[in-house]
């Protein structure tokens, strides 16, 4: 055991975060915590690692080391690369003192500090930095940058990298898809199970939920329980947990009705025993009631409220775009070509920074020159950079229907779960899934058909997410959006575009995504070289679907054929005029004819389809 946890409880004031939590964690296991934003997932980890002080209970660390991203203080002159070899600091001092030893001539001490040097991996320190640096998103030119010159993100990222090189007894991170894009994210899914130590991740990413998991700590009904294995298993266990709990709420509250019943008839008797039995009662009905809070469950705003009244438009292209040239600033990133179909539902992926939500604004700023359907009617929702005014929401919708009556506005915004007093809410209070549902919601009111949305998922808890995956899913129009939660792209996406140096590479399904991303994991190499490859299982996997379309045709073709060749048999038999029944033979030998030819054409589909498949493996 390298953690445990005893009766931790924790507090704000009046206000209860969790409580009666008892956990413990094995040496290299690795957990992921859950729960819904503001349930205190960041306090419970601060907790363990000591930053903050718990209201109650204790928790006890085995270990020799625990790594957590605020232990770093870094060197602002120093570049992004003598960081990194900072994490074998320890290893270069044994190294160094080995050299000195044997320069003194002494063996003992040489062989001691050699063996210390050579267990901290001193030899792989360099390549060990490259990997790990490369992996969580830096690129080579990236390694001669200045401390100084990093954003606060890529101070994290290189603090995440770190950890990873460093592989304490327990790791400690706090939702690192925050920091990391897509890329990062699938190093870290790979490189976690692989280290030696323990970790406890916070995270909302279904991807690495499902991946490297051996418990799931969820934070739920006021306290943390733990779950084993991964996120599909929790998701079985939970909801047993909640019949359990659902099951629990209806024997209490028909014990309190009861008691309450009884409480009534020993008042209506009014008799000083009777009156002793209803005390006696009511002081039962407040123990069960204190109970039943327990099992109390949160009402949660989620996007589930949400009602789309968008239909789709007629024409089959609703925005053709041609050799658009896109920016970010003064910095050129690109040439673009691309279609989006009706209804369609497109997930635009790739690194941070490589340009992404410039190419979306780009076909807002540029939208005069690109060709739009001529029933196309476009919402931007930007999750991202959008404006969080002091205006009051219910003020700000007013802008935009001027002619609307006070409970036009209410009705409007109650579709997105904003009710009663909600409306007066300043945009620049709202947390982040109320301003995500609002932004929603302004985007909404004129009925586009197409939707164009920057990180939507940005700052929302996986409930959110999910109750936002089911709404968008639900929606008829066409959907372009940005995204690096890979999950919430496979859930909605009918089509993919991958963003790199080289432009835009499509993929029709996950799977191949998923190729292409291990890939580039794998090789950085393969993001300007292995196109081809992928573009060639594209129209192979095209091929495919279309030889199965032509055997579907043909096969029923075949069956309509069979069924006229048993009604010519028929009539055949029935049939005692000689030139009539010749009219039949002939007709049923051409039928035969054309039979026997789509069974030989569907037999080469097939053949042709078998190839095509061993081709693919």
């Amino acid at each position: 055991m390298i953690l445990k946890i005893e009766d931790l409880e924790m507090r704000f004031g009046d206000n209860l975060l969790f409580e009666r939590v008892n956990l413990q964690v094995k040496e290299g296991e690795k957990i992921v915590l859950i729960g819904p934003n503001g349930s205190g997932k960041t306090t419970f980890l601060k907790i363990l690692n000591g930053e903050i002080e718990q209201s109650d209970g204790k928790v006890f660390f085995f270990g020799r080391q625990m790594g957590t991203l605020s232990q770093f203080r870094m060197d602002k002159d120093r570049t992004l690369y003598e960081e990194g070899l900072l994490a074998f600091d320890m290893a270069f001092y044994y190294y160094e003192k080995a050299i000195e030893n044997a320069a003194k001539k002494d063996i003992d001490g040489y062989d001691l500090a050699l063996s210390n040097a050579e267990s901290l991996d001193v030899y792989s320190a360099e390549k060990r930095v490259r990997e790990m640096l490369k992996g969580i998103g830096f690129s080579e030119k990236d390694f001669d940058r200045k401390i100084s010159t990093l954003s606060a993100g890529e101070i994290t990222k290189l603090e995440i990298a770190k950890l990873m090189i460093m592989d304490p007894d327990l790791m400690i991170l706090d939702e690192p898809s925050n920091y990391l894009d897509i890329y990062g994210m699938e190093f870290l899914n790979d490189t976690i199970p692989e280290l030696k130590g323990a970790v406890i991740i916070a995270t909302h990413d279904r991807n690495l939920m499902e991946r490297i998991p051996d418990k799931i700590w969820d934070i739920d009904f006021g306290t943390i329980r733990s779950y084993d294995g991964k996120y599909s298993d929790f998701l079985l266990q939970k909801e047993n947990f909640l019949k359990t709990i659902e099951n629990k709420t209806k024997i209490l509250d028909k014990k309190i009705n009861e008691t309450q019943k009884a409480i009534k008839r020993y008042r209506e008797w009014g008799r000083d025993k009777a009156i002793k039995q209803a005390k006696s009662k009511e002081k039962l009905v407040e123990k069960l009631s204190e109970e039943r809070k327990d099992f109390e469950f949160e009402k949660r705003k989620t996007f589930t409220q949400i009602k789309f009244q968008t239909k789709g438009v007629s024409e089959d292209v609703i925005l053709r775009v041609d050799d658009l040239d896109v920016f970010a600033g003064n910095k050129y990133i690109g040439k673009f070509s691309f279609e989006i179909h009706n209804g369609q539902k497109v997930a635009l992926l790739g690194r941070n920074g490589i340009g992404k939500s410039s190419l979306l604004k780009a076909l807002i700023s540029k939208k005069e020159a690109l060709d739009w359907g001529p029933n196309t009617r476009f919402a931007f929702v930007d999750t991202v950079g959008a404006d969080r005014s002091r205006k009051q929401m219910i003020e700000d919708i007013w802008e935009l229907v001027p002619l609307w009556k006070d409970f036009e506005v209410r009705k409007y915004l109650g579709r997105f779960g904003f009710e009663g007093n909600d409306v007066f809410k300043e945009i620049s209070s709202l947390s982040g899934g109320e301003f995500v549902r609002y932004q929603l919601a302004k985007a909404l009111i004129d009925d586009p058909n197409f939707l164009i949305l920057d990180e939507p998922t940005n700052h929302l808890d996986l409930y959110m997410i999910e109750s936002l995956e089911d709404a968008l899913s639900r929606y008829a129009g066409a959907i372009l959006f940005t995204t690096h939660d890979l999950k919430f792209a496979e859930h909605i996406a009918d089509l993919y575009f991958i963003m790199d140096a080289e432009g835009l590479h499509k993929f029709e399904n996950y799977e191949m995504v998923e190729d292409f991303l291990r890939s580039s994991f794998n090789n950085a190499k393969v993001l300007s070289t292995s196109n081809e490859d992928f573009e060639k299982k594209r129209r192979i996997k095209n091929k495919i679907k279309k030889l199965e379309a032509e055997i579907s045709k043909g096969e029923d073709r075949l069956n309509i054929l069979n069924e006229k060749i048993k009604d010519l048999e028929s009539q055949m038999l029935s049939c005692t005029d000689h030139y009539k029944l010749v009219e039949i033979l002939k007709d049923k030998e051409k039928i035969e004819k054309e039979a026997e030819e789509i069974i030989r054409q569907i037999y080469e589909f097939e053949e042709e389809k078998r190839v095509l498949e061993e081709e693919t493996l």
